[in-house]
């Protein structure tokens, strides 16, 4: 019985050894089938890929022949195929009208053999050989797909090697000096990743390398991280001009939106102080010799420049002109790039009288593209009846490629130099001297206790500011995180930075601007500059401006400051023709937070909710970022405090403006908040036409025309009306 009992016991436990051997197995097994399979499919996708783009490729310089022979067949009927009429066995003909290349020696070489046979039967006095026609256009579906190469390229094999050998060399450094605890074997698969799957030709490609490239061989932190680093401008600059010596790299540890690190900052740069662009002379060789006529200036434009005072409008029109036809003699139709390097010269050498300045005497934007634009303005209205003017040479097929290709690069993240987009504090380079990453979390673990425990109102307490102008640098590294993280994740975090006082002071730590002060002392002058600029011209105008303008006159409430701030926006976005719902929304009088959100869809971009019968009249505001209401304005009749906190958030939490807004959302910046960099703080490349309403491509603008013009025009008002 003892034996039996033994026996039952002995195989109970092997039967468990060979099941839990089994189940390791099998568990190693799929471990290696997902590791290999993972690189099959993606090289499976990298071949259809690359099928697809040869054959899209063939189908081009097939209709390319096409209509090349047509041509040909039409200058001369009798040359209706190509021939050799070299003599020499050795010639390899080339095919002009084709591709515009010589043959590929390889397949000339194949051709040379395939007519072996046939060239021993043919009479041997002759002494012209001739040659069938060769047709790519008739060919079956089980044509040969050739890929478009040069003479030269069947002998750069070598060459190709081992420029593709230097490539991925400097790429394996680079990522050695971003994560040196990476072992050999799985470094070189990411080169050869990056290399053959991804397409990075060059070093500069790693700036667009995302981190869904990298998840399949590298662990979520450390493609984060690779990817940070990689968009870091400056550390690839460096990694180019120091490709044979040993690079120290700037470390940054990404942290998860729910797990918050600190290590030591990358410097990322802040924008400097903006001035007037030296004139440096273009590469073409019209404008290198072209000469402003300064001589033709009227009297009234010659005493402006001499004494630095603005150009008058019509004494500006009639110098544009000048100017224009004097660039005409050299070039007839002259691009904007090259009015934009005149109008630089020009403002460079009097820029208080043709710059774009303020009222402040502060630069716009780059401080000449008004006056481009007039130029290239008046050199479309000049060649309007001119056709041979007007045509330019059509873009070439790389050309016309590398477009759609920046096309296809979409912004994934609220992360790149638009970020750091009119701030002088973007990213501290360093935590404060004496703290430390502990003591630092120690304080944010503080500041939200004290939130949670004392509410919003505690942000007005002065030992909340200390310890959240201590945090700033904390607060930066992880709003500029990459990727983003959700508005929701920053507020368990720093709470404190949804109130408007804790948000107001962020701004100004940012961007050295005390935005509450600044909307104080702005809306109350300029807004009633506005109001007096529509009221005087308001036959000149939509029925809609005058609609409201009378709704406006007709409104039996008293006028105040409120009242006159929202009339004015309400009428810029109306003169910009933007619908009052891409910045406003309605609610009634009696809404919370909990029944916006529940009654109400609110959009992703940065809303502010106006409580009230009507919206002039409104006493009580919200924002909404993300489709929930982040902030509440308690400040009763202080529509300053709720647009400082609206406008405000575009930059603390590094938010783009809406595209549908974007035109009233610079001109509070720039006219009322009086940031003025350049470029724009929305980088959509489509837009809706405030004409048709069709969907369009967005022109890349380094200063908004519609919000430089509408400056100009107000200050010039103003000027006639004093």
């Amino acid at each position: 019985m003892t034996d039996i009992m033994n026996s039952v016991g002995f195989q109970t436990e092997l039967t468990s050894i060979m099941e839990t051997l089994a189940k390791t197995a099998v568990i190693e097994i799929g471990k290696l089938f997902q590791e290999n399979s993972s690189f099959l499919r993606l090289e499976i996708s990298r071949c259809t890929r690359e099928n697809e783009s040869l054959q899209k490729k063939c189908l081009f310089l097939e209709k390319e022949l096409k209509a090349e022979r047509k041509a040909a067949g039409k200058a001369n009927r009798t040359e209706a195929s190509f021939c050799d009429g070299s003599t020499d066995p050795g010639h390899r003909p080339a095919i002009d009208n084709v591709f515009g290349k010589e043959w590929c020696l390889d397949l000339w070489r194949h051709e040379e053999e395939s007519n072996v046979d046939q060239s021993e039967d043919t009479d041997q006095s002759s002494s012209v050989n001739t040659v069938e026609p060769v047709s790519l256009l008739d060919e079956e579906s089980d044509m040969v797909m050739i890929k478009e190469e040069t003479f030269d390229n069947c002998f750069s094999d070598k060459t190709g090697e081992d420029q593709n050998s230097s490539l991925r060399g400097a790429i394996q450094k680079q990522i050695k000096q971003i994560l040196p605890e990476l072992d050999l074997s799985k470094l070189q698969n990411v080169v050869k990743h990056l290399a053959f799957v991804v397409g990075v030709e060059k070093t500069e490609d790693l700036s667009l390398v995302e981190v869904t490239d990298l998840q399949d061989f590298l662990e979520p932190i450390q493609c984060r991280k690779l990817v940070k680093i990689f968009k870091q401008k400056d550390f690839l600059q460096e990694s180019d001009e120091q490709k044979d010596t040993e690079i120290t790299p700037r470390t940054e540890i990404q942290r998860t939106p729910t797990e918050i690190t600190l290590a030591p900052f990358s410097s990322i740069e802040s924008l400097p102080e903006q001035t007037f662009i030296p004139y440096c002379p273009s590469n073409s060789s019209w404008i290198r010799n072209f000469q402003v006529p300064w001589n033709r200036m009227s009297s009234d434009l010659a005493h402006a420049t001499s004494t630095g005072k603005r150009a008058r409008p019509g004494s500006r029109r009639e110098f544009v002109r000048i100017v224009v036809a004097a660039m005409q003699v050299l070039c007839p139709n002259p691009n904007l790039a090259a009015c934009g390097e005149v109008a630089r010269y020009i403002v460079s050498t009097f820029p208080q009288t043709f710059g774009d300045i303020s009222e402040e005497g502060e630069q716009l934007g780059n401080g000449y593209s008004f006056l481009q634009r007039q130029l290239k303005t008046r050199v479309e209205h000049v060649n309007r009846d001119i056709m041979e003017n007007r045509i330019r040479r059509p873009r070439s097929l790389t050309t016309k490629r590398g477009a759609n290709q920046d096309d296809c690069e979409l912004k994934k993240v609220r992360y790149g130099k638009v970020d750091s987009y009119g701030c002088i504090n973007w990213q501290p380079p360093s935590i404060p001297e004496g703290e430390t990453p502990d003591t630092l979390e120690m304080k944010r673990k503080v500041a939200a206790e004290i939130f949670q425990s004392a509410g919003p109102r505690a942000a007005e307490l002065p030992n909340v500011d200390d310890l959240m102008q201590q945090t700033y640098v904390y607060q930066r590294h992880m709003i500029n995180s990459c990727p983003a993280p959700t508005i929701s994740e920053i507020e368990l975090h720093w709470p404190f930075l949804f109130t408007e006082r804790g948000l107001c002071r962020h701004f100004q730590t940012l961007t050295g601007i005390d935005i509450r002060s600044r909307f104080g002392e702005s809306f109350n002058i300029k807004a009633k500059r506005i109001l007096r600029y529509f009221y005087s011209q308001k036959l000149r105008w939509s029925e809609e401006i005058q609609s409201f303008l009378s709704e406006i006159e007709d409104d039996g409430a008293e006028a105040n400051n409120n009242k006159t701030a929202i009339s004015a926006i309400w009428l810029l976005m109306k003169h910009f023709k933007e619908k009052e719902t891409f910045i406003f929304i309605s609610a009634g009088e009696a809404s919370t937070k909990m029944s916006i959100e529940k009654e109400m869809t609110l959009p992703a971009t940065p809303r502010l909710i106006m409580l009230g019968d009507k919206l002039l009249t409104s006493s009580k505001w919200f924002i909404s970022i993300e489709g929930r209401v982040t902030h509440s304005i308690d400040n009763q009749l202080d529509f300053m405090a709720a647009l400082s906190v609206f406008f405000g958030c575009f930059y603390v939490f590094n938010i783009e403006y809406q595209e549908s807004a974007s035109t009233t959302l610079e001109l509070i910046q720039r006219f009322f908040v009086r940031i003025n960099p350049e470029g724009t703080k929305c980088t959509s490349k489509s837009g809706t036409s405030r004409r048709t309403g069709s969907s369009v491509q967005r022109k890349h603008q380094n200063l908004n025309p519609r919000v430089a013009t509408f400056m100009r025009r107000i200050s010039e008002f103003e000027s006639n009306f004093g």
